[in-house]
């Protein structure tokens, strides 16, 4: 039973773990919104060049197909989300790393 327990504690853990830090990607996003809205439009379209530039090497064509295909799902500001998430992530490790446990 005890084992149970553990094993359901850290799975509870890890998901809240990931639920903040969905939720403080979304108040990043947001800040940064207010902050200057114009950083976002920035990020996005820095994202499409970055994926542009990937897709250069694929056969010819496949890069516009592939910006297009972005602007039109909205991937691009999708990314924005997941790098959000990754931020505070980082953030919150960065914050926690001094009380973790040691392990042996």
């Amino acid at each position: 039973m005890r084992r149970q327990a553990a094993f359901v504690a850290r799975w509870a853990g890890r998901g809240l773990f990931k639920a903040t830090a969905l939720v403080a990607a979304f108040v990043l996003i947001v800040a940064a919104w207010l902050w200057d809205a114009s950083l976002l439009t920035a990020a996005a379209d820095e994202n499409l060049r970055l994926i542009k530039a990937v897709t250069q090497q694929l056969p010819p064509d496949w890069a516009s197909k592939t910006e297009s295909a972005m602007r039109i799902f909205g991937a691009d500001r999708a990314l924005l989300l997941s790098e959000g998430v990754a931020v505070a992530k980082l953030v919150m490790l960065a914050l926690a790393y001094p009380f973790r446990r040691q392990r042996r």
